[in-house]
């Protein structure tokens, strides 16, 4: 088949995240298979306009915001009617493909969550624009009622239903990580960690809150933060972290390579997240793969990559006391940890790229077989 996937980033744009992961790691099996994918996308600066990576076709046009007008203009003046599926990946904001693309060409909307909340965290004009785009994203959606759409956890499931978009297929999640043999042994008691964008939605405040809440019932306890992301948040963080006490018990990293961030979740008792909402919660997966649990807000997306008390820990109230009693927990019970390090990686030994993009690109056949013969049992009347 010949598949174009449009989604605002890819892999290689500074702000990518985990959605380009899952993006690029199904593509590139894809490819393997025998399958031609072409993903547009946004530009950013020192990007080529066009190169490939792992068989995959990307091309490169506009901003982040103005890649789905160019995306748009791109189509009309050279794709129409050209592919066999038309990936519409949202972000935020829409390709509005259901408006243009037509032609026999079979559409599907991608969704690793839905931005709802957050809105009112990463608006840059929280009382205005956040309202507008809060109240908006159900009207601006309207469009994919019609369409199947892929997403990766029932929470996102749940959502997308209630803007009666019924046909929705969950699958599972993986990462680029192969999970350790063995659980290795932790550098200390009372080591968390934090990894990812340090935005406002993130929510990184309240872990550091969390931290200066055990610190006195626990003065050991240590933080690595890890990750670049908003310059004027990681600035609030390190003044918070100061006024705190904290200089000692929390570290900022920064952006790291790759073999030190995984070094340090893997020496780490838990992954610490309190989003505002995820689609599933990437980097919690990651961890395991290390055999370090997670101990997570109760948030969708992240309440379904974490089973409580089996591979991690969910706290029933979304706030930095709430999180720091889990912490003192795991610190004071080692038996607990080690159980849910054990689980984590059982857990993360289940999901693998190959088992992901098997069971969409499945999904696709099976709709293409469907249209098909829908075709022509018309054709015959």
């Amino acid at each position: 088949m010949k598949i174009l996937i449009l989604n605002w980033r890819d892999r290689k744009n500074p702000k990518a995240g985990g959605a380009e992961v899952v993006t690029e790691e199904i593509a590139a099996r894809w490819v393997e298979w025998g399958h031609q994918v072409t993903l547009f996308t946004a530009s950013f600066p020192d990007a080529l306009p066009e190169e490939t990576i792992n068989g995959v076709q990307i091309i490169r046009r506009g901003s982040q915001a103005t890649v789905h007008w160019k995306a748009f203009r791109h189509y009309r003046k050279h794709w129409r009617g050209y592919f066999d599926v038309v990936i519409d990946e949202i972000n935020t904001i829409p390709f509005f493909t259901p408006l243009y693309v037509k032609n026999g060409e079979r559409r599907f909307s991608y969704f690793n969550q839905l931005c709802r909340e957050i809105w009112f965290y990463e608006a840059p004009v929280p009382k205005l624009l956040a309202v507008f785009g809060y109240v908006l994203e159900p009207l601006y959606l309207r469009p994919y009622r019609k369409l199947p759409a892929l997403t990766i956890s029932d929470s996102t499931k749940q959502d997308l239903n209630k803007l009666k978009i019924w046909d929705v297929q969950v699958f599972p999640i993986a990462t680029e990580l192969l999970p350790l043999d063995t659980l290795p042994a932790k550098a200390e008691a009372g080591r968390f960690i934090f990894v990812g964008r340090q935005v406002p939605s993130k929510r990184v405040h309240h872990i550091i809150e969390a931290i200066a809440l055990v610190k006195p019932h626990y003065p050991q306890i240590k933080l690595d933060i890890v990750g670049a992301g908003d310059d004027k948040y990681i600035d609030k963080l390190k003044k918070q972290t100061a006024l705190l006490g904290l200089e000692e018990q929390i570290i900022f990293h920064g952006r790291v390579p790759q073999a030190r961030k995984h070094q340090l979740m893997q020496e780490a008792n838990a992954i610490l997240v309190t989003s505002v909402r995820e689609g599933w919660g990437l980097i919690v997966t990651e961890a395991n793969m290390l055999g370090t649990p997670a101990i997570v807000y109760n948030v969708p997306g992240l309440r379904d990559s974490v089973r409580h008390y089996q591979t991690g820990l969910i706290t029933n109230n979304n706030n930095p006391a709430t999180l720091a009693n889990l912490m003192l927990t795991l610190i004071e019970q080692p038996e607990l940890q080690i159980r849910l390090a054990l689980n984590s990686l059982s857990w993360a030994k289940e999901l693998n790229w190959q088992r992901t993009a098997q069971h969409i690109i499945k999904y696709l056949e099976v709709d293409a077989t469907y249209l098909l013969n829908k075709s022509e049992t018309i054709s015959s009347i």
